[in-house]
């Protein structure tokens, strides 16, 4: 990518643009400690990675404050999916005590200006499945929309928000040039691909429209019931696979409160 960016984002103490000093790329690297939680400088970026990528086709962009820190950061490089050209975004993560103030969507807002300013319509990323936070801004803000999952991604990690556990990840991919979609979320009576249990039940793959539960706090039961959380990322696994398979995409997240009973489902559409 050339360096004609679009304009930066102010917003209050924030300013959201592309890193242009060494002093940028370490604040992006300490945010991405903060944001995760990493313990294990393994996990960082590299400064040469960072500059090598902005300078060449990628970008890393932070939200930076006056005193030179980062409260945000994301780094993407150049990618391919389906054989299309995309922009894909490696890491967007906000640090804590930052959090709320709408940095995430700012600053995947910037980077798709900057992507189309290029010539470049599509973002894709990876993500947790069984992030309800993560799933509710990549489909339900964002409307981006998952058609991939890839078991054990990177392998185990040390990381707070890993805790060792397996990561399996969906692939968001983000059409920047799609219309925006008519957020219809009667999800009354739809099938539900995971059951009690939690397991897959394969033969409710009948529907032009179906679910898929994920439970609300995947880190809370990470730490308390491995066995439980291990459960839920193979059936979820299954599920998403199978119906991936048969035709479908992820394309929205529902978050349900009734009779004070909480849930958070994806939503699955046959194409």
């Amino acid at each position: 990518m050339t360096h004609q960016d679009p304009t930066p984002i102010h917003e209050g103490p924030f300013t959201i643009r592309r890193a242009r000093s060494i002093i940028d790329y370490r604040a992006c690297q300490e945010a991405q400690r903060l944001a995760w939680g990493v313990v294990d400088d393994g996990y960082l970026i590299p400064l040469a990675t960072l500059v090598g990528a902005n300078l060449h086709g990628g970008l890393v962009l932070g939200a930076f404050r006056d005193d030179g820190s980062a409260a945000a950061m994301s780094f993407a490089f150049l990618g391919r999916v389906e054989g299309r050209a995309c922009l894909y975004s490696q890491l967007t993560g906000v640090t804590p005590g930052f959090q709320g103030h709408g940095l995430g969507f700012k600053i995947k807002s910037y980077q798709a200006r900057v992507a189309l300013a290029e010539g470049v319509d599509t973002i894709a990323w990876a993500f947790d499945p069984l992030q309800q936070g993560n799933a509710h801004f990549n489909l339900g803000r964002l409307r981006a929309k998952c058609g991939r999952y890839v078991e054990n991604m990177y392998g185990s990690r040390t990381d707070l928000l890993n805790t060792s556990a397996q990561t399996d990840r969906l692939i968001a991919e983000w059409n920047l040039t799609d219309p925006p979609r008519t957020r219809t979320l009667d999800i009354a009576g739809l099938p539900r691909l995971i059951a009690e249990g939690p397991r897959f039940i394969p033969n409710r793959l009948a529907r032009d429209r179906v679910l898929i539960e994920i439970p609300l706090d995947i880190a809370t039961l990470r730490q308390e019931s491995p066995t439980t959380a291990e459960g839920w990322r193979l059936a979820v696994g299954r599920a998403f696979q199978a119906a991936f398979a048969a035709g479908y995409l992820a394309v929205d997240f529902a978050r349900i409160d009734s009779e004070g009973t909480r849930s958070a489902f994806y939503v699955l559409e046959r194409v």
